[in-house]
């Protein structure tokens, strides 16, 4: 048994394609751009045996990114993160304090899930064309919208937009930034056979949608 496990987690931060859109389209609809600053992947390197636990997950140390979506005209949209195989460990993404429906998986050791991992999103680090912006949710497919209370993961059917002010509504800019903390831990050695190096990766697509 090799006593390293090397640990690629992958965003797949520009995987745009054609948009959804909230409101039929036109020729005049904008174009947008999600990039992920300081490289789409994570790479947690070899990470030492010594540091996983035989009864209990282990959390890897987490890795700041930021998230920046350009636009060539002011737009309202929102976002929508997707990606997970169903092999997120249960037990990684209690550590992690994750429900089910927003843990995502690291691969498989002999068939078993090898850890869990997740993107949380920084409210306070939000902004709309330079200027501080609030985070807002949506449950329901943009019809009424939340304040993010709290730096938050939100699951595959949800929302998230930029607000200005008050505002319970996306708004409007060109230039639109928040942080986002990738968070993965590694399940209970005793529930995986680790006789060799293992290859853990994980990956979530974000996409636009117009409002």
């Amino acid at each position: 048994m090799k006593p390293y496990l090397k640990v690629l987690i992958a965003l797949a931060g520009a995987m745009l394609g054609t948009p959804s859109l909230a409101t039929p389209s036109t020729p005049q609809a904008p174009s947008c751009r999600i990039q992920l600053g300081g490289a789409a992947t994570v790479d947690y390197g070899k990470i030492k045996r010594s540091l996983l636990r035989a009864a209990d997950a282990a959390a890897l140390p987490p890795q700041q990114r930021s998230v920046t979506i350009t636009c060539d005209q002011p737009a309202a949209l929102a976002v929508r993160q997707s990606g997970g195989d169903g092999s997120a460990s249960a037990a990684a993404g209690g550590k992690l304090g994750l429900a089910p429906e927003t843990s995502h998986g690291i691969g498989l050791a002999s068939g078993r899930p090898v850890g869990a991992f997740a993107l949380r999103w920084r409210r306070d680090t939000a902004t709309l064309d330079g200027a501080p912006a609030q985070l807002i949710v949506s449950s329901d497919g943009g019809a009424t919208w939340r304040l993010m209370d709290a730096d938050t993961v939100v699951g595959a059917t949800e929302l998230i937009a930029w607000a200005r002010g008050e505002q319970r509504r996306p708004a409007s800019g060109r230039t639109l930034t928040v942080g986002v903390r990738i968070e993965a831990a590694i399940a209970p050695t005793s529930t995986l056979y680790l006789g060799r190096e293992v290859l853990l990766d994980g990956s979530i697509s974000l996409s636009t949608i117009f409002q």
